[in-house]
């Protein structure tokens, strides 16, 4: 019982947060005029078990965007982010480290409701991966693609700073060994408008 009357009150809070966002800004305001630049920091989680053998779960991920206005609230975006571990090999544990540069293209559209902009998005990445340990050095790269969601939060109508939070899973497998590099990011970014 006590379940259903939280997600009650999560829902009229929702509710009320979106009714008071609407009536704040019109709808036809982008929060995005002609483009963002963006610094961002995250948690990114690989989907691949032989991973978690290796090497510490989680990890902090770190980035740069920018993203231009084509049409209306849809935009186009480009992220170039960097991820690094270091672990132990399953049998000798000997040191390994590993070192992702990920490059996303994709688009979204961005629901203008005010202060509270949600989006959705989806796109191509490229994979530059680097793995040093004593079996030997990989250095390669792999396409994959991606689908994300979050929103922008503005501090003031006026003020061309916002809070970027979002959700993004991708898939991009390395050719060596068929190995999962892509997984969740949770991350959290200052944008600049422009």
């Amino acid at each position: 019982m006590a379940r259903k009357i939280d997600k009650r009150k999560g829902l009229v809070l929702l509710l009320a947060i979106f009714t008071l966002n609407a009536l704040t800004f019109s709808q036809t305001e982008r929060p995005i005029r002609q483009g963002s630049l963006e610094l961002f920091v995250g948690s990114y989680s690989m989907n691949e078990p032989r991973f978690n053998e290796v090497y510490p779960k989680g990890g902090l991920m770190a980035g740069l965007g920018l993203s231009a206005a084509i049409a209306s609230n849809f935009n186009i975006y480009l992220e170039a982010k960097y991820y690094n571990r270091t672990g132990k090999l399953t049998f000798s544990q000997e040191e390994t480290k590993l070192a992702l540069i990920p490059i996303s293209l994709g688009g979204r559209y961005i629901f203008p409701l005010g202060l509270f902009n949600p989006y959705v998005g989806a796109g191509a990445d490229l994979y530059f991966y680097y793995e040093k340990n004593p079996i030997g050095d990989v250095l390669n790269h792999t396409a994959g693609y991606h689908i994300m969601g979050g929103a922008y939060i503005r501090f003031l109508k006026t003020l061309p700073l916002m809070l970027n939070l979002k959700l993004k899973y991708t898939m991009a497998k390395a050719t060596e060994k068929d190995v999962q590099l892509g997984g969740f990011e949770y991350a959290a970014g200052l944008v600049f408008a422009f």
